[in-house]
């Protein structure tokens, strides 16, 4: 089927969980030479562009940044910040995506939004799950990711770590597991002291 409607194109795009798509993905649909499909989509209010090449299809209820950000480079997943608000164990507004990839790539400005991406190797490229079209870090590997990379500041890590252990969304066992793996000497012992000070706190509540 030769999709020449536009409307036809994006709906089809978001039929296969493409709200992230390329030129080629358009250009393949409607059958269409590139350069005329990029012209079409310049001027479709649902479209909006990320970077050359690359567009996202805008929604009215909002657009979901978490979404867009995690499918702009592949294979990639939001961690850091990002991930702490997705999580709600913050209380800071971002207006910065950290997007975790194996790939270097420029930062990008979405309106009043930045996404930035931080490379990291594949040994310690893990840790993320996908949620509808979202990758995004667990909690766990949200908090060792910013250990290594110090981003945030350590205490805002304290800050996640604490309200994700009171919703009990934190699992020690896989955190720990997270940690040996990430194999790094300075994350252990960052680690060992959120945890100590958290014995010490729980410790002295007990009391």
């Amino acid at each position: 089927m030769i999709y020449n409607r536009v409307m036809d194109t994006l709906e089809e795009l978001q039929l296969h969980g493409k709200t992230v798509f390329t030129i080629n993905d358009a250009s393949m649909l409607m059958k269409k030479p590139k350069k005329y499909v990029s012209k079409i989509l310049s001027s479709n209010r649902k479209v909006k562009r990320i970077e050359r090449g690359l567009y996202f299809i805008s929604s009215s209820g909002g657009d979901n940044l978490y979404e867009i950000a995690s499918q702009i480079v592949f294979p990639s997943y939001i961690s850091l910040f990002a991930a702490f608000q997705y999580y709600s164990v913050t209380d800071q507004v971002i207006k910065k995506y950290s997007v975790i990839s194996i790939k270097r790539h420029r930062e990008i400005n979405l309106g009043e939004n930045i996404i930035e991406f931080r490379t990291m190797g594949r040994e310690r490229f893990f840790g993320f799950n996908r949620v509808q079209n979202t990758y995004i870090a667990s909690i766990e590997k949200a908090i060792l990711d910013s250990l290594y990379l110090n981003m945030p500041s350590f205490s805002y890590v304290k800050e996640a770590f604490d309200l994700s252990r009171q919703n009990s969304l934190l699992n020690l066992k896989v955190l720990r597991e997270y940690a040996h793996r990430m194999n790094s000497g300075s994350v252990n012992r960052k680690l060992s002291k959120l945890l100590h000070e958290d014995d010490e706190i729980r410790m002295s509540e007990g009391n």
